[in-house]
């Protein structure tokens, strides 16, 4: 079971030693301090340069430019090419430094050789806080140490092991080849200690950074290992001091968060179960009833209806096992844990915040193929795209639900009321939207392709549609605006509700009269008056002039540059409809003459 965590008072910074040109994130101490972390294990097949007279030579040969640092460290010592007592004096006077001078000078050697690894090792311990114990093992002494560090590791003194993927390791030596072979185990042999005593990351050079996250369950799935016992990090994270913190923090709370999803989705498959049972026991005289009778009486989608049904019983039965109390406590252990990481301050990276984006925006709007892929009817707060090249523009219709709904017979209560129905420009415009009074647009946040923008509805420039030819896009699985009527009538569209069925034998009959006049009028005075008498007749999209002249018939055919693109969920659309009715409501007073 995950233990919580107490919170604790957060550690000072430490200041970091001259030989250390960056000092670690101030918040990687804050983190280790709560979490109770002590201790970094570090296993890798590269090792440090070793502090010897050969490897100071070596430098000053290939790098001219870390001789000054080397000088300030041997200042008794004659460094130049030509003397030849060199190896001996700096062999001598490494002899007597302490471990902290050692140390100092394996920083240099390793901020200059040509060993990558070396250089990550480097990295690594700028990034770690100066109270935190940080241990650099090989593969070997990792297979020698294991069980005795392994003890070491309490819940009162935790421990971050960061494993290099790319070990090379002799499995019939060491018992494992990679870093992941090394997690596994663990997780076979103790799997309780994962966030209880310890935390475990898997650093790769083939990642990116970034990437992590999409290269995760790959690794997981390639290695069977379950998603809670690792985190990849990238070890070009090591050389930017905030990207490690994030990889770190991603590690440290990965146990937890994961510990929670499992107890959800374990939920949700027995609450499934459950749902499908009560869905199975519904009378067939009520089932008939909620899906296809009170549908059709309220010109709704017997799929949306169905659908509502399933969660009723699904969302019900989901509560009743998730908290089950045993399941509960659990939950909340995992919750607890993670909440003591997320109160020390981060920032969300680039990618984390489109990840965010993206699932708030599905919450708040339906994808086209979702609102197109069943010829869903109209609703409130669809949204089209209208007009061609630079003309292009979205709009969203903004209708009372009950005034759009299509009822038995193929038409609505209203059909001709002017305030059925009206559709407003929508942009993404900045400016726009800075230069539009607050009382006449309205936002509509998390929109586009990625989330990540926020637009605005323009109330002012809202015009009456004509929902006859926005009709047209509900039967296209593609949200397109065409019709050829003829076409229509030999082989009519099949819909989930028998009103959508007569709807679309309407939508044939009214564009067949006009294509009828158009037609009659070309056998009688040829085409140049058919297509006059088109143009007149065509069907109007909406009132205003910006939508002039968006229609056009060829040959039988109707086609409007129109595309249903998605739809603003509910409550978003409820929100919608109801600030577009104070902006009606709206008072108009005099104008102020005194001013």
């Amino acid at each position: 079971m995950l233990l919580p965590i107490e919170p604790q008072e957060a550690g000072v910074p430490v200041d970091a030693p001259a030989a250390k040109p960056a000092a670690p994130r101030p918040g990687l101490t804050d983190l280790f301090t709560r979490l109770r972390i002590k201790r970094v294990v570090f296993v890798d097949d590269m090792v440090e340069p070793v502090a010897d007279a050969a490897n100071v030579i070596d430098t000053l040969t290939r790098r001219e430019d870390a001789r000054q640092l080397l000088e300030s460290l041997f200042p008794v010592a004659v460094l130049a090419n030509d003397n030849e007592a060199r190896f001996d004096q700096l062999t001598a006077l490494l002899g007597d430094m302490d471990a902290a001078e050692l140390e100092a000078v394996t920083t240099i050697l390793s901020e200059f050789t040509e060993e990558e690894g070396a250089r990550d090792i480097l990295q690594l311990r700028r990034n770690i806080p100066e109270q935190v114990d940080l241990k650099i093992l090989t593969p070997a002494e990792w297979h020698a140490q294991q069980q005795e560090i392994i003890e070491q590791c309490r819940e009162d003194a935790r421990t971050l092991f960061l494993f290099d993927q790319e070990l090379n390791g002799d499995p019939q030596v060491l018992g494992f080849a990679t870093g992941a072979d090394i997690i596994k185990g663990l997780a076979q042999s103790e799997p309780v200690g994962f966030g209880t005593r310890w935390f475990c990351g898997m650093l790769s050079h083939t990642l990116n950074s970034g990437d992590e996250i999409s290269s995760w369950r790959q690794l997981a799935e390639d290695n069977a290992i379950a998603l809670k016992f690792f985190m990849p990090i990238a070890k070009q994270s090591l050389s930017d001091g905030d990207r490690f913190y994030g990889a770190v923090y991603r590690t440290l709370i990965n146990t937890y968060c994961e510990t929670m999803k499992t107890l959800a989705k374990d939920g949700l498959r027995e609450a499934l179960d459950a749902a499908l049972k009560r869905f199975d026991d519904i009378d067939p005289l009520a089932f008939e009833h909620i899906i296809v009778n009170s549908s059709e009486e309220e010109g709704v989608s017997e799929l949306e209806t169905l659908l509502r049904l399933y969660a009723i019983v699904h969302k019900d039965e989901a509560k009743r096992v998730i908290l089950r109390e045993a399941e509960f406590l659990k939950f909340a252990d995992a919750a607890t844990g993670v909440k003591a990481v997320a109160d020390i301050s981060r920032e969300l990276t680039a990618e984390t915040q489109a990840h965010l984006n993206l699932l708030r925006a599905q919450e708040l709007h339906d994808g086209p193929e979702l609102v197109n892929g069943y010829n869903d009817p109209l609703r409130n707060g669809d949204v089209f795209e209208i007009g061609e090249g630079n003309d292009l523009g979205l709009f969203v219709l903004i209708a009372q639900p009950c005034d759009i709904m299509v009822r038995p017979g193929g038409k609505r209560v209203r059909e001709n009321n002017f305030k059925v129905a009206v559709i407003c420009p929508l942009t993404l415009d900045p400016a726009e939207v800075e230069a539009e009074p607050p009382h006449l647009k309205h936002f509509i946040p998390n929109f586009g392709d990625k989330g990540d923008v926020t637009a605005a509805v323009l109330f002012k420039r809202g015009t009456v549609v004509n929902l006859n030819v926005l009709d047209l896009t509900v039967l296209d699985k593609n949200g397109r605006c065409d019709i050829t009527p003829a076409e229509l009538k030999k082989e009519p569209k099949r819909f989930p509700t028998r009103a959508w069925e007569d709807r679309c034998a309407e939508l044939a009959k009214h564009f067949g009269k006009v294509a009828g006049e158009i037609e009659d009028a070309r056998k009688k005075h040829g085409d140049e008056v058919a297509d006059l008498i088109a143009k007149a007749t065509v069907p109007r999209v909406g009132l205003s002039n910006a939508l002039k002249g968006h229609g056009s018939y060829v040959a039988g055919a109707f086609h409007y540059p129109i595309k249903r693109i998605g739809r603003i969920r509910d409550p978003g659309a409820a929100s919608l409809l109801a600030a577009f009715g104070r902006f009606l409501s709206r008072d108009a007073l005099e104008h102020d003459f005194a001013r």
